[in-house]
């Protein structure tokens, strides 16, 4: 075999350290000037750097023998395994295990908090409602194991934060530092990016480990999994089976879920995910929640402990396959509104039954999925201006909308520590379409103009009137309500006895219970 020499190396040292850019470009040492093993040991010098600045941040989360009270199946490695061609003994590791990365809510502040897979705490058997008091124990780069509890944890994204507990350790919140969160907007192909985790638990002492590797796509639909292992299991599909995903060509074994993937700067772009490890993949791909926009909105929700919410246009939709029909522009895909149900936000919005829908917010769509996923990740209460084409009239046509709350099937999968809104009178409100629970057997059928008592307290002004939970209230006095923030403004300032309508027209007077 024909030895490699440097020499041999060097127009790939030299593309490869042409990618390697920091702060401005303007600042890229000119590789041409350089020999091969020069070229390599400034791109070598660079990951070291990036990964010195970067794994402190990054914990490994571990469980030693089997959760109590979890009737999910464990995740179960092989007795034994292999490790770059090295047999390795795996019978004394974990029977869960993942990553997190290390997030502050504010820049300035001491809290400390981590950000990982919804799919890791179940595994471990953490994020149900009976097991949201027990602590985590998570692993620092300092050999420190430090105790954490679930602030939020969310299926649909499966995302999940904790909040370390520094008191009383003798760790000082500044030694505990946090990863940056990027921006991976813009992420491309080929971007280099590091990847930093606890593959098969080998970094349980909280050391992470490193690999390296590019950007291969962007907008990938999560990979097919299994009844037991499928995040949001009970909860309807994830969002991320959409197309969401960054895909990766670095190999993300299994316990790599939660961890770091960084850009050249040291920025968190995205939180891999060792899904397909779980599903047999490991060896061929890999795959990371970008950190972007959207992904931001749904990362804040749980640092301040809240349900994370979802965009509901009311429609059923179909792909317009390439030339089933003539579309503007030259498009050779769309989505279809093959239903609008009546009074949802879509209707509501001008949307028509048939309307081809050719981008939302000037994203294009090309398919059923593209128009979920975006309006999944608006959210409740976002604006969202759909364009659309009439092919039956044969022009472009706008709808402007106001999105509704995707309807959760399963909220016991929900973890949240906080309300967004609070308690009035002993009752919790929702959108109309906020639980699955309390709709129709289709949600399309009636789309209701009024909010939904998703809960009532005990010995309370609500229980007291004969409020239950599913029911409607479409006004406050004379104020119609449809949206949680409009019922909260509507009762904000008033006391004394108040006359609220159900949609059924019936009225019933709550007593203030500051006068009881």
């Amino acid at each position: 075999m024909r030895q490699l020499s440097f020499h041999s190396l060097r127009p790939f040292c030299w593309s490869l350290l042409t990618l390697v850019v920091i702060g401005d470009p303007s600042t890229l040492v000119n590789a041409g000037d350089l020999d091969g093993l020069a070229a390599a040991r400034a791109v070598e010098q660079q990951f070291v750097d990036v990964i010195a600045r970067c794994e402190g941040a990054v914990v490994s989360i571990v469980r030693l023998g089997h959760p109590s009270g979890d009737e999910r199946r464990p995740l179960r490695l092989p007795q034994r395994g292999r490790v770059n061609d090295r047999a390795i003994d795996l019978s004394s590791a974990p029977v869960t295990f993942g990553s997190g990365v290390i997030i502050a809510a504010e820049a300035d502040g001491d809290d400390r908090f981590v950000l990982t897979n919804d799919h890791v705490l179940r595994l471990a058997g953490e994020a149900t409602s009976a097991n949201l008091r027990d602590p985590i124990d998570v692993q620092l780069s300092n050999h420190r194991s430090v105790r954490a509890l679930v602030v939020a944890s969310d299926p649909r994204s499966d995302l999940a934060v904790l909040k370390l507990n520094l008191s009383g350790t003798g760790i000082d919140p500044a030694d505990v530092v946090p990863l940056p969160l990027g921006d991976a907007t813009n992420a491309r192909k080929g971007q280099l990016v590091l990847a930093l985790g606890n593959p098969y638990a080998i970094a349980r002492d909280g050391a992470a480990s490193a690999s390296w590797g590019i950007i291969s796509n962007i907008s990938r639909p999560a990979p097919k999994q299994d009844n037991d292992q499928a995040p949001g299991n009970g909860a309807g599909a994830t969002i991320h089976e959409y197309g969401t995903l960054l895909h990766v060509d670095t190999r993300l074994d299994v316990g790599t879920s939660g961890g770091a993937l960084v850009d050249l700067e040291g920025n968190l772009i995205g939180l891999t995910t060792s899904l397909a490890a779980l599903q047999g993949y490991e060896k061929s791909v890999g795959y990371a929640i970008p950190v972007d926009d959207a992904m931001q909105r749904v990362i804040e929700s749980l640092l301040k402990g809240y349900e994370v919410e979802y965009g509901f246009l009311g429609i059923h939709t179909e792909d317009v396959s390439p030339g089933e029909m003539q579309l503007p522009g030259g498009r050779m895909s769309a989505a279809r509104a093959m239903f609008v149900s009546s009074g949802s936000p879509a209707a509501r919005g001008g949307l028509r039954n048939r309307d081809v829908i050719l981008s939302i917010n000037d994203q294009p769509v090309f398919a059923a999925n593209d128009l979920m996923r975006e309006i999944g990740l608006l959210g409740p209460g976002a604006s969202a201006r759909l364009e659309v084409w009439r092919p039956r009239e044969g022009r472009r046509a706008r709808a402007d909308v106001t999105l509704g709350k995707w309807p959760v099937v399963d909220d016991s999968q929900i973890v949240a520590t906080k309300d967004r809104y609070p308690t009035w009178r002993g009752l919790r409100v929702d959108y109309p379409t906020g639980r699955r629970r309390f709709l129709t057997s289709d949600v399309m059928e009636e789309y209701h103009h009024a909010v939904l008592i998703l809960s009532i307290t005990e010995e309370s002004s609500a229980e007291a009137g004969g409020l239950r939970p599913g029911d409607f209230v479409r006004a406050v006095g004379s104020v119609s309500v449809e949206t949680p923030q409009q019922f909260h403004d509507a009762v904000a300032a008033l006391s004394g006895p108040v006359t609220l309508t159900r949609l059924d027209g019936t009225q019933i007077e709550l007593a203030d219970p500051e006068n009881n």
